[in-house]
């Protein structure tokens, strides 16, 4: 039979389960909100960054974005024929995409264009 004390031990164990499970949740829910709409990148190749339709160099090339030019980067994805790492331009219409090769390497990419 149990006793009232080993009865409160086993209930404030599962209270103090139930509780880090709630802030882990809320955590997870707040960073994935609190992902910036954009990141601003600078173009670091010297011969510019080329902006085209889709996240491969075989599609419509836009232009070329001069050296130094910053740019806001929406999102990042390697959803593309070669397996390259993409970004989107922001608010960019038409949709635009940027090679990543043309800017500093990142220690966290921006978030996923196609999360799944």
């Amino acid at each position: 039979m149990a006793t009232p004390q080993s009865v409160l031990r086993k209930t404030a164990v599962l209270g103090a389960a139930l509780a880090l499970a709630g802030i882990t949740a809320t955590t997870q829910a707040q960073e994935a909100s609190a992902a910036p709409a954009y990141v601003n990148l600078t173009v670091l190749d010297v011969h510019g960054a080329p902006l085209y339709a889709k996240p491969t160099s075989s599609s419509t090339r836009f232009r070329v974005e001069p050296f130094k030019t910053t740019l806001r980067i929406q999102c990042s994805t390697t959803k593309t024929p070669s397996g390259a790492l993409w970004f989107r331009l922001y608010d960019s219409k038409p949709q635009t995409w940027v090679w990543s090769g043309h800017f500093e390497s990142l220690v966290h990419n921006p978030k996923e264009c196609f999360p799944g």
